[in-house]
């Protein structure tokens, strides 16, 4: 077994890159306040979270890093509950952060260290022997593609490279769950590619429950196969990204022939057209009933002389369902 496949003990003999069923959710909140002096940065948050990959998103300020902070016990809530794998936030902090992978923000490395030396560092202060933590730095460092460099001083890495060891060091003492905060800050294109493909593969192919927090659409809909949508410090949308995303009453059509009156016609019927500025129309139920079909659309496309030759049901961008979100008024 080489280091890449060491990095991650796989958790279910079932099939590798499964996480194990957990009696309890992964990660649980009800009703989480969280105050900074008059300022609520938690506002009744609640979550469920039972494992895969589940994406924190929100603009800056939406109170992503402190409810983070908040289920590892770093911050104590005002009010609610928190529980990761079972555990409560606010008894068992300890036992949390050694089942817990963190990777912060901000940069958090000791000056003067190596980047072996401070990933073993953080193996150490995680529980692991002085051998098992310097194996276990260089089976991660090589994992994250610092193998030339964890010789290094990591106040000389670059900004991607500094990210890589932050990334090793939440890693190295195998942990059940990885939370990552803003993980592409800063990054080039090419970095950000790379940081990417290594948290997919550690969710996807590795088994491990990851939490990513980002204001980045894009590094959620990469990486995540469920979200959570944070403003204001509270909930506005949560679940399945696929389940989100779809429209159930919009199918996106492509018309042969004389398109204009399709549309009139479409418009007779009630029907809502919207245009995408490359040929096809988004047609929507306009009655709000959602019983548009795409047998109905073809009807509607023989009677108006204009043959449909694409019909598909339509799906909301993840960025149109965060603008939504919020848009939504605080509750």
């Amino acid at each position: 077994m080489n280091a890449e496949d060491r990095v991650t003990q796989e958790r279910d003999p079932a099939g590798p890159g499964a996480p194990a069923p957990s009696p309890a959710p992964v990660l649980a909140a009800r009703g989480l306040v969280v105050r900074y002096g008059r300022k609520e940065a938690l506002r009744g948050v609640g979550v469920s979270f039972h494992g895969g990959s589940l994406g924190l998103l929100g603009p800056n300020g939406a109170g992503k890093s402190t409810f983070l902070r908040t289920i590892l016990g770093l911050l104590q809530p005002d009010r609610g509950s928190a529980a990761v794998l079972g555990r409560d936030c606010v008894r068992e902090g300890l036992r949390i952060r050694a089942l817990c992978g963190y990777m912060p923000e901000s940069d958090c490395h000791v000056p003067g260290l190596s980047g072996v030396e401070f990933t073993a560092y953080c193996g150490r202060i995680s529980g692991l022997s002085s051998a098992d933590a310097r194996r276990r730095a260089h089976e991660v460092l090589v994992y994250v593609g610092l193998e030339e460099e964890r010789y290094r001083k990591v106040e000389e890495y670059s900004r991607g490279m500094r990210q890589k060891v932050k990334l090793a060091a939440a890693l190295v003492h195998d942990p059940a769950v990885l939370l990552l905060d803003e993980p592409t800050s800063g990054l080039d294109p090419q970095a950000r590619h790379e940081t990417l493909e290594l948290i997919r593969d550690l969710a996807h192919r590795k088994g491990m429950h990851v939490v990513l927090s980002s204001h980045l659409l894009k590094d959620v809909e990469t990486v995540c196969d469920e979200v959570v949508v944070l403003a204001e410090g509270q909930v506005r949308a949560s679940g399945r990204i696929d389940a989100l995303k779809k429209m159930a009453s919009g199918f996106v059509v492509r018309v042969d022939g004389d398109a204009e009156r399709f549309v009139r016609r479409a418009a007779e019927a009630g029907l809502t057209i919207e245009r995408d500025g490359r040929g096809a129309l988004l047609v929507l139920d306009g009655s709000g009933a959602g019983a548009l079909t795409a047998r109905a659309l073809f009807a509607l496309g023989r009677a108006a002389g204009t043959p449909l030759r694409h019909v598909l049901p339509a799906e909301e961008s993840l960025e149109d369902l965060f603008l939504r979100a919020l848009a939504e008024e605080p509750r």
